[in-house]
């Protein structure tokens, strides 16, 4: 089993490759299982299953990331008599990822949480890192802790499983970490996209492994986000805002993301902030994977309103993550005439 670790204020997070999806043990003082209805056969199926432990099934769907699913999963570890060195470990994508790490966060200050990514924007994304939250009044990820993951286990096997939108929105968010961090990502969605878009296994590991150890490298350096770790949300404030409008369905997380950055990148094109050739090239390349461009037309006035709620915000102005070419980022406060300009 393939494997590196990282550091962070928080201590060590350990990422393990596997060849099959695999769960981790528990130890002595026992854990429970969280999944969605998606992801529940995966984990009974895993290697290291055990059918004794308490498993906690959250209906799938971005509208279930909320308060009612987080207190069934602390009701459930408080019936089971966890303790704070028990264990949650997350079977599942983003949702599944967010919510169990978020209720070890405030399960007794703080238990134990290890997570089993199986969706492509977990595995490179949400499982990375230490952000928790949940929805609120309509709100992306309104409500949340920065709380690590001890341990992580990825298995690009299950990739196959995911529906094509699944797959799309994992895509969106490693292309998004090419834009940032790495050029032999940028170039491998160019020149393999037959390959990409196919799954194949050893091509989507590799891709993986780059985009991991990125935001791994990242997130030591800034994890409770009070400098570069921004950076990471390329596209995501006109996205979240696109998901809230959307009231979270009709476009997945990573459509909506890789719709935010052609938006991001138009803004900085016009503002004469981002080169031309570039945020021309990149969009003609989202539009290549079949993700969100234009097609999407929401309400420019409702976008900006979830715009203004963004928590990258200073003093109620909107601060978008820009680019002036691959791997050359930076915050810049835009005015609601340019955003609406875009829209």
């Amino acid at each position: 089993m393939d494997s590196f670790s990282f550091t962070t204020v928080q201590g060590k997070t350990e990422v393990f490759y596997c060849d099959e999806p695999f769960l981790p043990s528990v130890g002595s003082s026992g854990g429970m299982y969280i999944t969605d209805s998606n992801t529940a056969p995966i984990a009974r199926e895993a290697k290291n299953f055990r059918s004794d432990l308490p498993l906690v099934i959250i209906e799938a769907g971005e509208e279930h990331k909320n308060f009612t699913s987080l207190v069934l999963i602390l009701k459930t570890a408080l019936d089971a008599g966890l303790s704070r060195n028990s264990v949650f470990i997350g079977v599942g994508g983003g949702l599944v990822c967010d919510l169990a790490a978020f209720a070890a966060s405030v399960y007794m200050r703080g238990a134990g949480c290890k997570l089993v990514p199986t969706s492509l924007l977990a595995m490179a994304d949400a499982a990375i890192g230490g952000k928790t939250a949940i929805n609120f009044d309509g709100y992306k990820n309104m409500v949340g802790t920065f709380f690590k993951a001890d341990e992580v286990y990825i298995s690009p096997k299950v990739l196959k499983t995911l529906s094509e939108s699944e797959y799309l929105s994992g895509l969106a968010e490693i292309f998004k970490m090419g834009l940032l961090y790495s050029k032999d990502i940028y170039q491998a969605f160019k020149t393999q996209r037959e390959n990409i878009l196919e799954r194949d296994e050893r091509l989507c590991l590799t891709l993986i492994k780059i985009a991991v150890e990125a935001k791994a490298q990242v997130v030591s350096r800034d994890f409770d986000e009070k400098n570069e770790r921004a950076f990471l949300n390329l596209g995501h404030t006109f996205g979240h805002a696109l998901e809230s409008v959307l009231n979270f369905s009709i476009v997945s997380h990573g459509e909506a993301v890789a719709w935010g950055i052609s938006k991001a990148l138009l803004v900085g094109k016009k503002m004469g902030l981002t080169e031309s050739s570039y945020a021309d090239e990149v969009i003609d390349l989202i539009k290549a994977y079949g993700l969100p461009d234009k097609s999407v037309l929401p309400d420019p006035d409702e976008i900006l309103l979830a715009m203004k709620k963004d928590k990258k915000n200073i003093n109620g102005k909107i601060r978008l993550i820009l680019q002036k070419n691959i791997c050359e980022t930076f915050t810049y406060e835009v005015s609601e005439e340019n955003i609406r300009e875009v829209l």
